[in-house]
C-alpha cells in the first residue's frame, strides 16, 4: 500500500529515518539533495490536490501503525497517549501530530471512519510528524478508551463543563489518555461519560476559545 506526502520537512523526516519508505520523489526542480524525477509544477499539484507542496511530493509505502494491544502491551509506566475525536480538518489534524511530536506524545489515537486520514496535506502541515510519532488508527473509540483504562491508563477529557479541573492546577496521572474533540461538536458524549476527568483551559481574552490544534499544544505543554 503506499500514499504521497509532500512538502520538504515531511519528505526529509521520511529519507532520514526509513529510507526504504521511499518509492519515487518528484519534483518541477532538479537542484535536491536527493534524486528526484522533474514534472510540471502543474503536475504536483494535481497529484495531491494542493498548491502547498514546496516543490516536493513523494509517493511512499505506508508506514507502520500500531493496535491497542499492541501498544498496551510495551507502554512505559509513565506515558500520555492522546486520542483526537471527529478531526475534518487535515490542517488541524497535521498541527495536532506536531504538537503531539514536539512534546514527546507516546502515541495518537484516531478514528478510521470519523477522522480525517494522513492525506499529503496532513504530512505537510505536520512538518514531517505524520511519519514519526507513533499512530494507532482505530474504528471504535469508546471501545478503545476502555482498553486503554483497563491497561492502566487514566482518561482526561478536555472539554469545558460544569466541575471541571482548571488545567492550571490539574494535576496529570503517571498514565494519562488525553481526549481532544472536534471544534463545535467537540467530544462525543459516550467518551465525555465514561472520561475519569474533565479538564478546561482558563481563558482570559475576549475570544472565547483556541481551535484545536493550539488548544492540544497547550494541554500536551501541562503534562
Amino acid at each position: 500500500m503506499t500514499r504521497l506526502i509532500m512538502g520538504k520537512h515531511a519528505i526529509e523526516e521520511v529519507v532520514k529515518r526509513d529510507p526504504e519508505r521511499i518509492i519515487e520523489i518528484y519534483s518541477h526542480q532538479k537542484e535536491h539533495p536527493f534524486k528526484v524525477t522533474v514534472v510540471p509544477k502543474q503536475n504536483l499539484s494535481k497529484m495531491v490536490s494542493s498548491e502547498s507542496h514546496q516543490g516536493l511530493v513523494a509517493k511512499v509505502k505506508e508506514r507502520e501503525f500500531l493496535t491497542p494491544k499492541e501498544f498496551l502491551k510495551g507502554s512505559p509506566e509513565k506515558s500520555v497517549v492522546l486520542m483526537v475525536d471527529s478531526i475534518q480538518d487535515p490542517q488541524n489534524f497535521g498541527a495536532i501530530l506536531r504538537a503531539a511530536e514536539c512534546f514527546g506524545t507516546s502515541g495518537v489515537i484516531y478514528s478510521t471512519n470519523r477522522n480525517v486520514g494522513l492525506t499529503p496535506v496532513v504530512s505537510k502541515a505536520s512538518v514531517g510528524a505524520s511519519e514519526i510519532v507513533p499512530l494507532l488508527p482505530v474504528s471504535n473509540l469508546a471501545d478503545t478508551l476502555k482498553k486503554f483504562q483497563e491497561g492502566g491508563y487514566f482518561s482526561v477529557a478536555a472539554e469545558v463543563k460544569k466541575g471541571a479541573h482548571m488545567l492550571t492546577s490539574f494535576e496529570f496521572p503517571e498514565k494519562t489518555l488525553l481526549i481532544m474533540g472536534a471544534e463545535g461538536s467537540g467530544i462525543q458524549p459516550i467518551l465525555s461519560k465514561n472520561s475519569d476527568f474533565h479538564v478546561m483551559i482558563p481563558m482570559q481574552g475576549s475570544i472565547d476559545s483556541l481551535n484545536v490544534s493550539q488548544a492540544t499544544a497547550v494541554f500536551l505543554s501541562f503534562i
